[in-house]
C-alpha cells in the first residue's frame, strides 16, 4: 500500500484574480493529486475563516503565504508515511490541531486543501473515482448507505447582482432550474441555450451583457423585477412552460440590503419593515413559480426564518446559506426551529470533508434537503462536481454556463453521466 512522501502548497490565482492555496499531494510510488480551494465574496459573518496574510506589500494584502508556510513546514511532515485511506483520522487530527469553532488559529483554506488532497489520493488508491470514494467513504464513517442513482440537477445563475455584480441589482443571483425530470445531459442543453437567448435579450435591450463573478449577465436594469421578467421572457421565447419544463430561482442574499432593522431593494420606494418585506418575497415567489429561495432573510433573523417557512408552499426549496454556513450546530438548530428546509453545502465554508460529511449526515437523518455549492472566488478544480454526487445532492450550484472554472463542474458531471455513472 502507498504511501505518502511529501505534501506541498503554492500560491495560484483564482476566478476573481486573487491568490489561493494549491496543493500537491505525493505517494512513495511516484503518483500525485492536486487541489486547489476556492473562496466566497458574499460571506456569512459564522463561516469558517480563511488565513489570509493582510499584507497590502503583496498581492494587496490578500496574500496567502502564512498558509502556504503552515502546511509546508508544520503540516505536511507529520503526514510523511501516512497512509492516503486516513481520511477521518487526518480530518480529525486538523480540527483538533486548530482548537476553535471557525478555523481562526490554522484556517479553513489550511485544513480544506489537506482535507481535499487526502480524499483525492484515497481514491487514486482505492482504483475509484472520486465520487465512488466519497460515497464510500460516507458509508464507512456514517454507516449508512447513500445508492448513486443519480446526477444532481443544475441550478444555472444567469443574472448576476448583489456582491457578484456591480450593477442596481440588489438579489445576488437570478437563477433557472430545468425540471429534475431530464437527464443532467438536457438540463445542462437547455441552461446553455437559455444563457444564449438571454443575451440575445439583452442585446436587443441595449442592456450590458458583461458577466459576473459566478458566469451571470450583469445588465443594467433599474429593479429585481425587471431581471425575473427579462428571464421570463426568455423562457417565453424559448417556448419552455415555466413550472413543467423549467423554474425560476433567487439567491436573494437580504444580509447584504438589511441594515436599521429594514430591506432597502429599489423595487420599492421605501425601505420595509420585515412584515411588508415577507409579503414582497411571497409575492415574488407566488407569481413566478420560484422554486428556490436562498436567504431571503437576514442571517439573524431566526424568528421571521421560521415564520416565512411556515407560510411557504412545501415543494419551495427554501434554502440557508448565510443561515447556516455548513454547519452542523446551526442546521441542528434550524431543524428544531424549522427555519428552513434546505441547506446549501459548501466545505470551505466548515474546513474539512469530514466536518462537511458530517452536516450531510445530519440533514439526511433528519429528511433535511441538501445542495452543494461553489464559491464566487473558483478555481478549474472539478473536485466539488465529484463530491455533490458523490453524496447525491439534490441540486448542484455552480454558476452560469460560461467561465471556464463554472464549466470544469458541469462538463465533469456530463462526464461522470456519460462514461461512469452506470
Amino acid at each position: 500500500m502507498a504511501k505518502i512522501k511529501n505534501i506541498y502548497a503554492y500560491e495560484i490565482i483564482d476566478s476573481r484574480s486573487f491568490p489561493t492555496i494549491e496543493g500537491r499531494l505525493v505517494l512513495d510510488d511516484g503518483r500525485s493529486v492536486v487541489s486547489s480551494i476556492p473562496s466566497g465574496t458574499s460571506i456569512g459573518k459564522y463561516e469558517a475563516l480563511e488565513l489570509r496574510d493582510n499584507d497590502k506589500s503583496r498581492w494587496d494584502g490578500m496574500g496567502v503565504s502564512q498558509a502556504i508556510s503552515y502546511i509546508n513546514n508544520l503540516i505536511a511532515p507529520k503526514l510523511v508515511n501516512a497512509s492516503p485511506l486516513k481520511q477521518q483520522e487526518v480530518d480529525s487530527w486538523l480540527i483538533k490541531a486548530d482548537g476553535t469553532k471557525n478555523k481562526s488559529n490554522l484556517g479553513a483554506n489550511v485544513t480544506l486543501v489537506i482535507s481535499e488532497l487526502m480524499v483525492k489520493a484515497g481514491a487514486l488508491e482505492s482504483g475509484l473515482p472520486i465520487f465512488r470514494y466519497i460515497n464510500r467513504l460516507y458509508e464507512q464513517i456514517f454507516k449508512t448507505k447513500i445508492p448513486l442513482e443519480k446526477i444532481p440537477a443544475p441550478i444555472f445563475n444567469i443574472i448576476n447582482g448583489g456582491k457578484h455584480a456591480n450593477n442596481n441589482l440588489d438579489f445576488q443571483e437570478f437563477q433557472i432550474i430545468p425540471s429534475s425530470s431530464y437527464s443532467f445531459s438536457k438540463a445542462y442543453e437547455m441552461g446553455v441555450e437559455i444563457f444564449h437567448e438571454l443575451k440575445r435579450m439583452l442585446e436587443y435591450r441595449n442592456a450590458n451583457v458583461s458577466v459576473g463573478e459566478e458566469g451571470g449577465f450583469t445588465p443594467n436594469l433599474v429593479t429585481n423585477l425587471d431581471a425575473i421578467e427579462i428571464i421570463i421572457e426568455t423562457l417565453n421565447q424559448k417556448k419552455l412552460q415555466l413550472g413543467v419544463d423549467i423554474f425560476t430561482g433567487l439567491d436573494i442574499a437580504a444580509s447584504h440590503f438589511y441594515r436599521d432593522n429594514r430591506y432597502y431593494v429599489k423595487d420599492k420606494s421605501h425601505p420595509m419593515k420585515v412584515d411588508e418585506y415577507m409579503d414582497f418575497v411571497k409575492d415574488l415567489v407566488k407569481k413566478y413559480s420560484i422554486l428556490l429561495l436562498e436567504d431571503p432573510l437576514n442571517q439573524d433573523d431566526w424568528e421571521n426564518w421560521h415564520k416565512l417557512n411556515e407560510s411557504l408552499s412545501q415543494e419551495i426549496y427554501l434554502i440557508g446559506d448565510d443561515l447556516l454556513v455548513t454547519n452542523k450546530e446551526r442546521l441542528e438548530r434550524a431543524i428544531r426551529e424549522k427555519s428552513c428546509g434546505t441547506i446549501l453545502v459548501k466545505p470551505n465554508q466548515i474546513g474539512t470533508i469530514l466536518e462537511t460529511l458530517s452536516v450531510i449526515d445530519t440533514a439526511r437523518k433528519n429528511n433535511f434537503n441538501y445542495v452543494v455549492s461553489h464559491r464566487s472566488g473558483e478555481t478549474n478544480d472539478s473536485f466539488i462536481a465529484d463530491f455533490a454526487v458523490g453524496v447525491q445532492s439534490d441540486f448542484v450550484k455552480f454558476g452560469a454556463p460560461s467561465r471556464g472554472e463554472r464549466v470544469a463542474k458541469y462538463n465533469r458531471l456530463w462526464q461522470i453521466e456519460r462514461e461512469e455513472l452506470k
